[in-house]
């Protein structure tokens, strides 16, 4: 409430101003008019501008002098009026040459009171409102005027003239009126405290104990120019240069509602600021926890095994950094993983190259055996042939720098292999391979086959023995089948032999299946590898599943290879 009555007592402040402005403009054009000395020449000349020429033109001068001090000092509808003690009336309400209508005006004039006051003051001026004489008629406003009157002195200071300037009055009181109505009121008492004009609310008896308040409030109460009557508040304000007083009447029930209307507005501010603050807010949370959802998320792939998973790092805050650390960890775990599969490849190999170096003590007797009696019973023919077979055999098995061949090359070295066991059981092994020229240039881990085909042999049990090796290209790559005609494994001995290839360890050749699968797997992936079938009376099929990839792709992209560990390790 008190910041409402600020505001009423600040718009009072400044209406009061724009009257103080007026009236020293008044007082101005007052001043321009009184110390002009043409229009005190004129004053005190001979009337003869009716006969004249000259005397006309210098009253044409005085009147649009008159004109050009209303238009520019004062409001057009101002009237300024000289009464000459000639017997005139100088006007800019209507021109020379009217003096019928000008000695009319002269007696009205006369019986109005302002005039002998004024020349009671000698030249002081005298302000009234409201003015409804004579001069105010002179126009077509139909309202009060606020005037100020004073006695023109002359050079001979013996003259009688007059001179009053008006302003409308609601070019006076500005936009005071406006501001009643809201419901307010205002009343314009003189210096006296006597009451000018105004709307009061209250009735005449109520309006004079008002006025009679604050002709004897104090002077503190005075100098705040608020207090309160009844139901109303009250402000006045002094009008400096005429000492008047306008007073200010606010009902009780209009700060009220101004105030509920700014306690309305407080709260629509205060929502939309609430709102405004929930959005920035809600962004400033997005933005701060988008960066954590994406690394929760990036950890959850991690977790599930993507190591590609990096988190896309933007700035330098506390989330960026967090993020830049998670993907240098996932860059050095992959390095980790790289550094573990590349050791554990090394150590297959290893362990490969001290199985190449194995050698079937019981088949190298047999063999040496049998190259002895050929050698009793036989020319050199077949010893030479034997001995040839073998020196190709133990060749290509102590070649332990070349892990990978190519199919045809493992072929090769399988017929020499049979060419061998052959000599061993009289004959009673028959070899037969079916394997695309196209084919043969794949490539495929020394000694694949030999395992296999050493393991039916053993285990075939029927005399003769037949062993295929068939080639065919599939949608997933090249499958080896390498079957026989032995008697067969029993269907619980399959899944045992099936659950070994799962196994560490392996009884059934120097290498053996398992090692063979194993190797298989690691060079190639876990979609590769062996599987095994068999009936009992029909054979054993084991199918081998290798890539389609020749030997030197497969040297190019094996990230395993041991030239390029080689290199890593200079």
């Amino acid at each position: 409430m008190d910041e409402a009555r600020r505001g009423n007592e600040e718009a009072l402040r400044q209406v009061v101003g724009n009257m103080d402005d007026l009236s020293e403009r008044v007082l101005k054009a007052s001043n321009l008019i009184m110390n002009d000395p043409e229009f005190n020449e004129f004053l005190e000349s001979e009337g003869d501008w009716e006969t004249n020429y000259m005397s006309l033109r210098r009253y044409n001068n005085i009147q649009q002098k008159l004109v050009n001090i209303r238009d520019i000092l004062l409001d057009s509808n101002a009237i300024i009026a000289v009464i000459d003690d000639r017997g005139y009336v100088h006007s800019t309400a209507y021109g020379p040459n009217n003096r019928s209508r000008e000695k009319e005006l002269l007696h009205k004039l006369s019986e109005e009171s302002w005039a002998e006051l004024t020349r009671a003051r000698k030249g002081w001026p005298v302000w009234q409102y409201p003015y409804t004489g004579e001069i105010s008629k002179l126009t077509d406003l139909n309202e009060p005027y606020f005037t100020m009157s004073r006695r023109i002195i002359g050079r001979q200071q013996e003259g009688e003239d007059l001179l009053m300037i008006g302003i409308p009055g609601s070019a006076f009181f500005g936009n005071l009126p406006a501001q009643t109505k809201g419901g307010g009121s205002f009343l314009l008492t003189d210096g006296e405290g006597r009451l000018l004009g105004g709307a009061s609310p209250l009735n005449d008896e109520q309006t004079t104990k008002l006025l009679e308040k604050i002709r004897s409030a104090d002077t503190r109460q005075a100098q705040e120019g608020a207090a309160s009557f009844g139901d109303y508040s009250v402000n006045r304000e002094e009008i400096p240069r005429l000492g008047w007083q306008v007073i200010q009447l606010i009902p009780q029930t209009l700060y009220q509602q101004r105030l509920g209307g700014l306690r309305n507005q407080s709260i629509l501010w205060l929502m939309g600021a609430s709102i405004l603050f929930s959005i920035v807010f809600i962004y400033f949370m997005i933005r701060f926890t988008k960066p954590l959802q994406q690394l929760v998320r990036s950890m959850n792939k991690l977790g599930d095994g993507d190591l590609q998973a990096y988190v896309e790092v933007n700035g330098d805050d506390e989330i960026a950094i967090v993020g830049k650390h998670y993907n240098r960890m996932l860059t050095r775990l992959q390095q980790l993983i790289d550094r573990l599969s590349k050791e554990q490849q090394r150590k297959e190999e290893a362990r490969f190259q001290a199985l190449q170096a194995q050698i079937n003590p019981h088949f190298l007797f047999n063999t040496l055996n049998s190259i002895k009696w050929m050698a009793a019973l036989s020319g050199a023919e077949h010893v030479g042939k034997m001995i040839t077979n073998l020196g190709r055999l133990l060749e290509y098995t102590m070649k332990t720098q070349q892990e990978v061949v190519t199919l045809e090359e493992e072929l090769t070295y399988l017929k020499v292999y049979l060419d061998l066991q052959k000599i061993r059981f009289h004959d009673n092994v028959q070899f037969e391979v079916d394997v695309p020229d196209e084919l043969r240039s794949n490539a495929i881990l020394k000694f694949t086959l030999q395992p296999i085909v050493e393991n039916a042999i053993i285990h075939g049990g029927r005399t003769p023995l037949a062993i295929g090796i068939q080639g065919e290209e599939t949608e997933q790559g090249l499958v080896l089948t390498v079957s026989d005609n032995g008697v067969g494994i029993a269907e619980a001995k399959l899944k045992e032999l099936s659950s070994q290839l799962n196994q560490d360890h392996s009884r059934y050749s120097g290498i053996g299946i398992y090692n063979v699968n194993e190797r298989i797997k690691l060079h190639f992936g876990q979609d590769f590898g062996l599987e095994m079938s068999s009936m009992i009376g029909e054979g054993t099929r084991v199918k081998i599943r290798l890539p389609r990839l020749d030997r030197q792709a497969l040297a190019d992209e094996n990230p395993f290879s041991r030239d390029a560990d080689r290199k890593e390790n200079d």
